[in-house]
């Protein structure tokens, strides 16, 4: 359904002149058109990548930026946040803007559908995030630094074994945080084809190459349900020292649904592997493309650092949305209860009033206070593992690799959520 969103004064959104820019000049009308006809939600838009063009366009003039969906299902338009600071101030906002409704513009949820970590909120979302969290804490996954090593050797070895160019995604970027994720919940990678393909159908189901049509994300939504009960069955029958087992236990002591337990285990496995496995992609890529930043990792003094820039440069989750619960003043615009918001983290990752020479890659950059795990009682619970693995596979590049080049073109998930490379070949000598 459509929801009328409405600014101060009930003028409709492309009437209402914005607040002054920085420089306290106003928007021509013609210019104002310009900026009402951009387009940063389609998932067309993201065919060849982030249109950061267009999002500098919005931080600069229009910040708050409100447009339809071109491709939508159930909303037809949505408020879009593309600056740094207004991107925090939501993230904080959890009382008139909430996750329960969907964290995906073209997601078809309802209070007692999809019951996930991500589409709920406290006091609940905590509940449930509680049942995991020591899991993800760093002193724990600093345990299995030595292990992630081996299996990015492994890896390495693998890529290399048929020549010197190979594709990122397919032999290094997705086999292991998949490895990863499928340790912790103490399962075997034995159908990693198969988990892949059910990863893929689900998070980028904008992309035709994955999902080409909606039965075909909901058969892979059934079947990874199913292999999620036998998962839990052979866990209430057979306790393990896993996070499979932690949930079953919650389960059996009535703290969580089966529907619940379905769908935590179903985003530990697509969370857990898909969005480390897009930041590897894209800073891989970013390294090939600009070879004194190699030359400086070369050093061995900037692993941390080219890490969270990596993580900051592909902001693997491009956005999430809040659906308003209350009706709120926003910088000036009236959001009303209903209305969509999309908190863009792949525009304010390169806020120009946060980051000097955003569009940059710099793995030296410090400070670096990129929001791409997201902000306060969403922030991602992945993330300490998610730079440790992006951590061992940058140490095994360097230690094989004098110079990586790109071997080909890159190529990009359609799909305006998730900031994904399908494909992306390089040549290290």
């Amino acid at each position: 359904m459509a929801h009328q969103a409405r600014l101060l004064g009930g003028l409709g959104p492309a009437c209402q002149t914005p607040p002054s820019d920085e420089r306290g000049s106003q928007m021509t009308v013609e210019a104002e058109q310009d900026l009402s006809s951009i387009d940063v939600l389609s998932n067309a838009a993201y065919s060849e990548g982030v249109p950061h063009e267009q999002l500098a366009m919005l931080r600069r003039h229009r910040p708050v930026h409100f447009q339809a969906i071109p491709d939508q299902r159930l909303f037809d338009e949505a408020w879009v946040l593309t600056k740094h600071a207004d991107v925090l101030a939501a993230s904080k906002a959890t009382d008139v803007m909430g996750n329960a409704h969907g964290l995906n513009l073209r997601g078809d949820y309802s209070d007692d559908e999809d019951r996930h970590l991500l589409n709920l909120d406290d006091p609940y979302h905590l509940h449930l995030r509680r049942m995991t969290n020591k899991g993800f804490t760093p002193k724990v996954v600093k345990r299995y630094a030595e292990h992630y090593r081996n299996l990015a050797r492994q890896l390495f070895d693998e890529a290399l074994a048929t020549g010197n160019s190979f594709d990122v995604v397919d032999k290094l970027a997705v086999p292991l945080p998949l490895l990863a994720i499928c340790e912790l919940l103490g399962t075997t990678p034995d159908n990693r084809d198969q988990l892949i393909a059910w990863s893929n159908a689900i998070i980028s189901n904008d992309d035709p190459d994955y999902s080409p049509s909606d039965e075909h994300r909901t058969q892979a939504f059934t079947e990874m349900g199913a292999y999620s009960m036998e998962l839990l069955n052979a866990r209430l029958a057979e306790p393990a020292d896993d996070l499979a087992s932690v949930l079953a236990e919650n389960l059996r002591k009535a703290e969580l649904t089966e529907g619940e337990y379905r769908a935590y285990v179903a985003l530990l496995f697509i969370a857990g592997n898909e969005t480390t496995r897009n930041n590897i992609s894209h800073g891989i890529a970013a390294l090939a493309q600009n070879p004194e930043q190699f030359a400086l990792l070369k050093t061995g003094a900037y692993f941390d650092s080219a890490v969270e820039e990596m993580i900051r440069w592909s902001s693997p989750v491009t956005y999430m949305s809040r659906t308003v619960e209350q009706q709120t003043d926003f910088n000036g615009y009236t959001f009303n209860v209903g209305d969509k918001v999309v908190l863009h983290y792949g525009s304010a990752n390169r806020d120009e009033e946060v980051f000097a020479e955003p569009m940059r890659f710099d793995i030296t950059r410090d400070p670096n206070p990129h929001i791409a795990f997201g902000f306060g009682a969403h922030f991602c619970l992945g993330a300490h593992l998610a730079r440790l693995e992006t951590r061992c596979l940058l140490e095994e590049l360097v230690a094989r690799a004098d110079t990586v080049n790109l071997d080909g073109r890159i190529s990009y998930v359609r799909s305006s959520f998730i900031n994904g490379i399908k494909e992306c070949r390089i040549k290290i000598a």
